[in-house]
């Protein structure tokens, strides 16, 4: 016959939860493998005041459980925004066998957190060119207004504005593209210099009327990486037109190669403003635009990093920048070589 206690145990540590089983007659706590790992080692219900929890109370709290009218389950908030809890539940026909779980949202109340702040961005960037193509139009409506004078001067600011609006859209459904677990890339070999070239070709006319010179180290005709050509030319595009955007008049771009055993690394470097050292690690993030971006005219839908980050690592390699206030930046990936 099988034992229902050891049953019982054997079902939690197979658990992907943090969870443990307790025994109030012998104040005994049986902590699944997830609860060591980030609990620490704990066979008693003292041992948990570490968490932090009143023991003490949270057993007088287990016991009246037990009563014909008594609490079902108990909920103990770990922290003050409860992020963390403790959930009590009494094992049904066992008088002093209870069943503890931790949960811990933090990771699900971030998402939430990054899918709120996502709609809000969009809606944002929506907003303000269709609210400026709006009154632009509706200015043009007036007949006091419908002079050629003015038809000249308002139709580039209006195309300006539709064009940020059909680059947001190509953005946003690039973006929902990569995330899709059905998105397949066909890879095969490309010669890494010529797709550099085409990319330069893309960019050099915007860097020419912005005054800045572009010096290209490129590779040997014979290197070769294992990538598509269109999301490669995708990511190298949008590092360069990134370079572009946050360097002054009379500054250098460079772009160049180095190879690492069998990966090669794609350099695009800059002598623009520099990123503070606490925004690194958020430069990727989808709408995320540091403070200086902010403050200063450039624009953009702060999707194009986010897409090359995605990009890349659908392509197997790795995207990273370093940076220092004053200094200029340097974003760089990697592919994989082939032989």
């Amino acid at each position: 016959m099988i034992n229902p206690l050891s049953f019982a145990c054997e079902l939690i540590e197979a658990m992907p939860e943090t969870a443990s089983l307790y025994l109030s007659n012998s104040d005994l706590l049986i902590p699944n493998r997830r609860w060591r790992s980030h609990i620490g080692e704990t066979s008693r219900l003292r041992d948990l005041q570490d968490l932090p929890l009143d023991t003490v109370e949270l057993r007088q709290r287990m016991l009246a459980m037990t009563g014909a009218n008594g609490e079902n389950a108990i909920i103990v908030p770990l922290d003050a925004q409860s992020v963390r809890s403790l959930h009590v539940s009494k094992v049904p026909d066992h008088t002093d066998l209870y069943f503890l779980l931790i949960r811990d949202e933090t990771e699900l109340r971030r998402v939430d957190q990054m899918r709120k702040d996502f709609i809000a961005n969009v809606s944002h960037e929506l907003r303000t060119p269709l609210t400026a193509v709006r009154g632009y139009i509706e200015t043009l409506m007036d007949p006091e207004f419908q002079t050629l004078e003015r038809v000249r001067e308002f139709l580039p600011v209006i195309f300006e504005h539709t064009e940020r609006l059909h680059n947001l859209t190509l953005d946003l459904l690039s973006f929902s593209r990569l995330e899709s677990p059905d998105t397949h890339i066909d890879l095969q070999p490309l010669v890494l210099r010529e797709e550099i070239e085409d990319a330069l070709d893309a960019t050099a006319p915007v860097a020419r009327l912005k005054g800045l010179r572009i010096e290209a180290a490129l590779p040997d005709e014979s290197l070769k990486v294992r990538a598509n050509s269109e999301h490669l030319q995708r990511v190298l595009v949008n590092l360069l037109d990134n370079a572009v955007k946050y360097s002054g008049h009379g500054q250098t771009i460079r772009i160049w190669t180095e190879i690492r055993g069998d990966v090669v690394w794609t350099h695009v470097s800059d002598q623009g403003p520099g990123i503070p050292a606490e925004e690194l690690p958020r430069v990727f993030e989808r709408f995320y635009r540091t403070k200086g971006a902010l403050s200063g005219r450039v624009r953009g839908s702060g999707l194009g990093l986010a897409i090359s980050k995605h990009i890349v690592q659908q392509l197997g390699g790795e995207i990273g920048v370093s940076s220092a206030v004053g200094e200029g930046s340097d974003f760089y990936f990697s592919l994989e070589r082939v032989p």
